[in-house]
């Protein structure tokens, strides 16, 4: 064999292995079917987890490569040196990567380290974020991860349009995602679209889901897709007032969710029994709730009671209508307790709607006095009503006036109906407009043109239906909050989250190391009192964002309700649960926020009830909240501004 026949079988063998490797190389990124990167093993566990950060063993680098730094800048992210950590992140960004999952995870933590010092996170690091995602696969549909990156760029309604656009962008450019994954973020840009007032954009994006999805295979994930977009869109229908068609399309969902007592099940049932009361159903109504009540057993216990206050509420309309106002009132203290207890939590407007209801049974009971002074404290206390909640309470107004004679106000209450109605009907127009050229040049309905030959009687009677209803306009904050989980007052995680977690420890049992922590602001009323609820509601945002600074990333500070938080310790020693405890009443006393009503000190301070657990799913997360709300109230008896901690052999011994 010549030197130049050994020299071209080498170069023939380089340049094979090179074309392996590249190919190796690319499938890492576009491959349908690609190797997890054990970056990626390492850092799906830790989130899916939310525990602390603790590399497993075996993730080893290089010594100052991209990973390595990457790690280096994690240390430093668990221990709240966001700035030092941001640093670290931008750093291994600009070096030779080797694991595909790299660039991801480091602009997802780089966004994190800008969202802690800024307050907003980054739409460069999100998209950049994004795009990695897109295009590597056992990446693109971790829609935990895409949601995680775009709420942070949303946290003000004017932001919106930067979650459309980022999330628009993933759909064009992501080519291995998966169809629950496709309808899932159709359905958040929907939502999205609709907070900033696109309306035919939001209803013709929901539809889009429908269509995408009706005629698939129903795994889990394609049917809460599909029955989300439904839901919407019925709602849509009764708000049009189009309750027929709502009532037929509830009546179907009722019975197409799965019946584990969830929000989307109780709600429709609730919202069946609401669109059979505007048609004059009475009985109907009746049966809707009569059949919600079979399924009550299931509802979380947390959840329970809000459910029986807004089925009280339709019980009191029901008897409204029947003119039996004795049991009308019944029905309306039973909802009374509950709200002098409880904010709003599962129900946007849920609160709003019960003092509807009492407005009406006032009229009815021709109190028009107390009528009177309610309605038109709501209307001045709650500018920003929704469109159609305005309307309603408007009208019962009217009434008012014209059964008291009062012309001017009378006069006063007509035109803003003039004005509201006006408005609605240019809003419907506009977005009909918009709604009737899309579907008129829509390529996406032309791609399942056939589907839709096959099926055209029904398709073409969806169509039908929601062109000659007007299914434009949505009004979705109610069902928004099943997918917001933030107290909209003050910032931390509301009841929706904490019903969250539940279900997963339930899933999965409570965590080791885990304490829960209850505490509540000693005498808030008297505090409210004497400065008033807008001071008030001023310092629960500041204790709020005292609690959210006192713990760590991998723990929750939840509004439990009214003046009461909930915090949530993840691998914690009890002694470290305590020191939390302690500096938290130490953070309140350097805040020195005056309160000169209260009965311990001359500023504010809180209650504590504290309990620990050791051992994996010893106890339930409903166990454990019961026992710290025992030592709180133990707390406030042995004269508040102190934490007592639930001892375990006291508890034995009984």
């Amino acid at each position: 064999m010549t030197k130049e026949i050994r020299l071209l079988i080498a170069l023939g063998t380089f340049f094979i292995l090179l074309i392996v490797a590249l190919m190796w190389a690319g499938n890492e990124y576009n491959s349908s079917n690609p190797r997890k990167s054990p970056l990626y093993l390492a850092m799906s566990s830790f989130q899916e987890n939310e525990g602390v950060w603790e590399p497993h063993p075996t993730l080893v680098f290089q010594e100052d490569s991209a990973e390595d730094i990457f790690l280096q800048g994690m240390d430093l992210w668990a221990t709240g040196d966001y700035k030092g950590a941001k640093l670290l992140f931008g750093k291994c960004l600009t070096l030779s990567i080797d694991d595909p999952a790299l660039p991801v995870y480091a602009y997802c933590y780089l966004n994190d380290c800008i969202l802690q010092l800024e307050g907003n996170g980054s739409k460069e690091a999100v998209s950049n974020a994004l795009m990695f995602m897109a295009k590597y696969p056992p990446a693109a549909n971790n829609t935990t991860l895409i949601w995680r990156l775009v709420k942070t760029l949303i946290s003000e309604p004017n932001n919106f349009s930067q979650g459309v656009a980022v999330l628009e962008n993933y759909l064009d450019i992501a080519r291995h995602l998966e169809l629950h994954t496709n309808a899932w973020i159709m359905n958040t840009i929907a939502m999205l679209e609709y907070n900033s007032g696109e309306y035919a954009k939001s209803i013709r994006l929901f539809y889009d889901v429908e269509i995408l999805l009706e005629n698939q295979p129903q795994t889990p994930e394609i049917q809460y897709e599909l029955l989300f977009a439904r839901e919407y869109i019925a709602n849509t229908q009764f708000f049009l007032e189009d309750y027929e068609s709502a009532s037929h399309l509830y009546q179907k969902l009722v019975y197409d969710i799965p019946k584990d007592g969830s929000f989307n099940h109780y709600n429709c049932y609730l919202n069946l029994a609401a669109a059979y009361l505007e048609l004059g159903k009475i009985n109907e109504a009746r049966t809707a709730i009569e059949e919600l009540y079979h399924y009550l057993p299931r509802v979380n216990s947390q959840d329970k009671k809000e459910v029986v206050a807004s089925i009280q509420d339709i019980w009191a309309n029901i008897s409204l209508a029947e003119g039996n106002l004795e049991q009308a009132q019944i029905h309306l203290q039973e909802i009374d307790s509950f709200y002098q207890e409880n904010d709003d939590s599962l129900f946007v407007n849920g609160k709003l709607g019960t003092l509807m209801t009492k407005g009406k049974y006032l009229v009815a009971k021709k109190q028009y006095t107390e009528a009177q002074t309610l309605l038109e404290t709501i209307l001045h206390d709650h500018q920003d009503l929704q469109l159609d909640i305005k309307r309603d309470f408007l009208e019962i107004l009217v009434e008012v006036y014209q059964n008291t004679n009062q012309k001017d106000k009378l006069l006063s209450a007509y035109e803003q109906l003039l004005h509201l109605n006006s408005e609605f009907i240019q809003t419907v127009q506009r977005a009909y407009l918009e709604f009737s050229q899309y579907y008129r040049e829509n390529t996406q309905l032309k791609r399942y043109n056939a589907q839709l030959k096959q099926n055209n009687v029904i398709a073409i009677l969806g169509i039908v239906i929601i062109s000659c209803s007007l299914i434009i306009i949505l009004v979705l904050l109610k069902l928004l909050s099943t997918k917001n989980l933030t107290d909209q007052l003050t910032g931390v995680y509301n009841r929706k989250k904490l019903n969250q977690l539940n279900r997963i420890y339930r899933r999965k049992g409570t965590p080791e190391l885990f304490s829960v922590v209850m505490l509540d602001i000693d005498y808030f009323k008297l505090y409210n009192d004497t400065y008033g609820h807008l001071a008030g509601d001023t310092t629960l945002k500041q204790v709020a964002q005292m609690l959210a600074t006192s713990v760590r990333n991998n723990d929750y500070v939840i509004r439990y309700g009214g003046e009461e938080f909930l915090v949530l310790l993840n691998k914690v020693s009890e002694p470290v649960a305590q020191a939390v405890c302690q500096r938290i009443h130490q953070q309140l006393e350097k805040m020195a926020l005056p309160h000169r009503a209260s009965k311990v000190s001359d500023h504010v301070t809180v209650s504590v009830g504290m309990c620990h657990q050791q051992t994996k799913a010893a106890n339930s997360l409903d166990k454990l909240i019961q026992q710290a709300d025992q030592c709180l109230y133990q707390s406030k008896e042995d004269g508040r501004n102190r934490t007592t901690t639930w001892e375990w052999e006291t508890e034995q011994a009984q």
